[in-house]
């Protein structure tokens, strides 16, 4: 529901559908505990939401909340297995790989130049 109330402003606003999800994944990538959990599947392949809970000392409604945000923007997918226990993965690990990568170029090179 969010999700559309958004797309439709940014309609009228004349935003195209490839430049609207490029800049949503810009604001999940803002989100520090969402940063984080992208590293840590990354890393961990897969995860559960108690997992990262306790990874990174954050409630499970607080990554629960994230990890919806993360779905809605195509980043992570889930898949329970017959005991209803969910686990999260990256949807695209070799291209976000290339995102964090081309991230952490920028800071440098921008840290550099001061």
């Amino acid at each position: 529901m969010r999700f559309q109330k958004y797309q439709e402003r940014d309609k009228r606003v004349g935003v195209e559908e490839k430049s609207y999800r490029q800049s949503r994944l810009c604001r999940v990538f803002g989100n520090p505990i969402a940063f984080a959990i992208v590293e840590l599947l990354l890393e961990n392949r897969e995860m559960s939401p108690s997992q990262l809970a306790r990874a990174l000392s954050r409630s499970l409604s607080r990554i629960s909340h994230t990890l919806a945000a993360l779905r809605l923007a195509e980043v992570v997918r889930y898949d329970s297995d017959s005991k209803m226990w969910a686990r999260y993965r990256l949807k695209h690990p070799r291209e976000i790989r290339q995102v964090l990568r081309a991230l952490s170029t920028f800071v440098d090179s921008a840290s550099s130049s001061k």
